[in-house]
């Protein structure tokens, strides 16, 4: 599963816009917890780096049982590998693929972008 550098500096380039956004916005008006953890994901797997269930919802400010619930979800929709309690947490490779794919695409746009 090889992650596009480039992709993979979109990915935290748009987590860093959420969190800017959350701080002028009521963050209960954003709840995208499914998507803040795939691209939370993808940038760990990016660096190298390991995350759990309880490290991922930290990081994406996920309430723990709405957490699970996602995590559920993104295991059966084939988007996350099945992981046990305490284990890592990884995408699939065809969610790696897929994330490259809209990261790229999405760079796109925003190098299209004009001056502000």
């Amino acid at each position: 599963m090889a992650i596009d550098t480039d992709s993979a500096r979109t990915a935290e380039n748009l987590l860093t816009v959420r969190d800017m956004r959350g701080e002028i916005f009521p963050s209960e008006i954003f709840d995208e917890h499914a998507w803040n953890m795939l691209l939370r994901l993808f940038v760990a797997e990016a660096s190298d780096e390991a995350i759990t269930a309880p490290d991922l919802m930290a990081l994406t400010k996920t309430p723990p049982a709405v957490g699970q619930r996602w995590l559920a979800h993104l295991v059966a929709d084939a988007q996350i590998e099945p992981y046990s309690d305490g284990g890592t947490i990884t995408l699939t490779r065809s969610a790696v693929d897929r994330m490259n794919l809209f990261l790229r695409r999405a760079a796109g746009v925003h190098e299209s972008d004009g001056p502000a």
